[in-house]
């Protein structure tokens, strides 16, 4: 029986908390051992948990879980610390968790984390750091902390062949110690959640366009909200729902503010955190990613996996997983250039069928289970 360890920041709902979610729903218990530990988990009503979902066979340490609302707290001075040491501070319970216990492979999950945790504090014969940005473009990487314990790690993980790729290119001592494993999905799980019927209210909404992204900086919510004041000027009806955390207050206020400018509070909707998004994918008319940068974009996946037509921008994830006008459409990061290649799709019936039938059989749930098994073999 192999025994690993993951180390994350937080398990709200998110792609790469998803992904992480369904590889541990698809490991089987009879041949891993798993410690998951979780660093600042923050009450967050406007964000969806996912540690209820964790399998009940996954030993878990939530290690801010006792300090409640004051988790938030600490977790600003364990910032303000970092950034000006460029070291990481940790909770007690972090420490005792993994103290006396080896592992077959460690992961710091995450790009946004510290990995000096695993590096100093965890025994493992094997370490690796799971990226899941394009960290060429993602400004909230420090390439300081990111790669400040080289040493201690055997393998950096990417998500996709374009931004491990790029990754290389920027920062060549990586040649050579990166391999990708890409998000996984949780196929049948996503079908039974399609189907679950919409609420009376939710029902009101006939024909919508969806974004199924949190309130953050990459996802470029004014990007979205301009191209819905284009297809409104060329007459087009969709609405289009938004389903996400909006725990950012700032962007938050912001999108707010432009669609009152723009008096789009009727068409543009928050749906806000959502368990289930997977019921308004099934019956949306196209899924629009319109991120400024996305290294696999875990909602491509699960949309063309239910045959529904994506809208993305030409972001390193979306460019691996869409062939244009065959399996999705590829955009610009012009609001109207969008907005018109959207109309077109909700227009032209012999798109949209040509799309969904070459989405058939679509699956990547055993290819991706496969990819790491791999690199705990390798």
């Amino acid at each position: 029986m192999k025994k690993l360890l993951f180390v994350i920041t937080q398990f709200y709902k998110g792609g790469a908390e998803v992904a992480l979610l369904n590889l541990f729903h698809r490991l089987s218990p009879e041949e891993y051992e798993i410690d998951f530990l979780i660093f600042d988990q923050m009450i967050l009503k406007e964000a969806t948990s996912l540690i209820p979902q964790i399998p009940e066979w996954v030993n878990v340490c939530n290690a801010a879980e006792p300090e409640g609302h004051l988790a938030v707290v600490k977790k600003i001075w364990f910032k303000i610390y970092r950034r000006v040491t460029k070291h990481q501070l940790y909770r007690k319970r972090a420490y005792n968790f993994i103290k006396g216990k080896e592992y077959d492979a460690a992961f710091s999950y995450g790009e946004w984390m510290s990995p000096e945790f695993v590096a100093q504090k965890v025994k493992a014969k094997k370490k690796m750091v799971w990226i899941h940005a394009d960290i060429d473009k993602a400004a909230y990487v420090d390439e300081r902390i990111l790669f400040g314990y080289d040493r201690a790690y055997d393998r950096y993980l990417f998500v996709s062949e374009q931004s491990r790729k790029a990754a290389e290119q920027a920062f060549l001592f990586l040649k050579g110690k990166c391999s990708v494993v890409h998000n996984m999905c949780d196929d049948q799980e996503i079908y039974r959640l399609a189907k679950e019927p919409l609420s009376v209210d939710d029902e009101a909404f006939d024909s919508y366009l969806l974004s199924v992204a949190n309130l953050r900086e990459e996802k470029n919510y004014p990007r979205m909200i301009e191209t819905m004041k284009c297809l409104c000027d060329m007459g087009v009806e969709a609405r289009w729902l938004c389903i996400g955390s909006t725990a950012n207050v700032f962007i938050l206020n912001k999108v707010k503010s432009l669609l009152a400018q723009y008096q789009l509070e009727d068409r543009f909707i928050l749906l806000g955190a959502c368990e289930n998004p997977y019921k308004y994918m099934s019956r949306s008319k196209a899924v629009l990613v319109l991120s400024d940068f996305e290294s696999w974009s875990l909602v491509i996946t699960e949309a063309k996996l239910l045959g529904i037509p994506v809208v993305a921008t030409k972001t390193s994830g979306a460019l691996e997983q869409i062939q244009d006008r065959e399996s999705g459409i590829l955009v610009s990061f012009e609001p109207k250039d969008i907005a018109n290649s959207v109309k077109e799709l909700l227009e032209n019936q012999e798109i949209q069928e040509k799309i969904r039938i070459n989405l058939g059989g679509f699956s990547t749930q055993q290819k991706t289970l496969e990819e790491f098994l791999a690199i705990l073999e390798d």
